[in-house]
């Protein structure tokens, strides 16, 4: 009778062990569905809060190409997908776009260097958000400007900015590689009377580009004795093209 009693504890025991364990285990499995709703939550896109377009400046040679993204996004940085209407447009200089409607423009540069600029708008019911980006159209001069004296290696691109009044003729966009020309300027409006005068008028602006960034730090004299070489070189070689 004592074996058969103690037997029953043991079973007893055992059963309620597995019983105090039951709660234990539906905890545990709220707790993970509770996480996992969580994490829904947290993963679910809220509302429209802002834009960028990508990328947000570009160099596109001229007669070329390039797409340009909207990445919408919520207030918590994720990406907003559902109900979202977009509306692309160049708001700056020249070229043209395929695909307005799209989230993705293609962008197709004008036959001339600028500096054009774009705006895309993101609606998503009554929330309305714009971002802009910039594009750099480029053209280069070639073999001209290869001075044995110059590193040449990357040679740059240039572009046109129009800034009439202001005195600056060009300047070097050393991130980007390109050298800037105010088109605005009366020496610039003068040299476009002929195709040739306008190409030598670039041609010098390059060589001061060129010079200034070659043979940076040094005195006033030598820097003239360059652009002088290099006047001198670029001029012999637009002459025999």
């Amino acid at each position: 009778a004592r074996r058969e009693t103690s037997s029953s504890n043991q079973r007893g025991e055992t059963s309620g062990d597995i019983g105090e364990l039951d709660p234990v285990l539906s905890g545990i499995a709220e707790r993970e569905a509770a996480d996992r709703a969580q994490k829904q939550f947290f993963d679910y896109a809220g509302p429209l809060f802002s834009v960028i377009v990508s990328p947000t400046s570009a160099i596109v040679p001229v007669n070329g190409a390039r797409r340009f993204r909207a990445l919408p996004r919520d207030r918590g940085r994720r990406q907003v997908e559902d109900g979202l209407l977009f509306s692309w447009v160049v708001i700056d200089g020249g070229g043209t776009l395929e695909g307005v409607s799209n989230q993705e423009v293609l962008y197709h540069a004008p036959s001339e260097p600028m500096l054009a600029k774009l705006r895309v708008t993101v609606t998503q019911r009554d929330q309305i958000r714009s971002a802009e980006g910039l594009i750099t159209v480029t053209e280069t001069l070639g073999d001209a400007l290869r001075s044995p004296s110059m590193h040449t290696r990357g040679l740059p691109g240039y572009t046109f900015e129009r800034a009439a009044g202001e005195l600056w003729r060009s300047r070097f966009d050393i991130e980007h590689n390109v050298i800037v020309v105010n088109n605005g300027h009366r020496d610039f409006v003068f040299a476009t009377r002929s195709r040739a005068l306008q190409l030598r008028y670039l041609v010098r602006l390059y060589a001061k580009e060129l010079v200034l960034k070659n043979f940076a730090g040094q005195p006033a004299d030598e820097l003239l004795e360059r652009m002088i070489e290099v006047s001198l070189y670029t001029e012999e070689k637009l002459k025999s093209n």
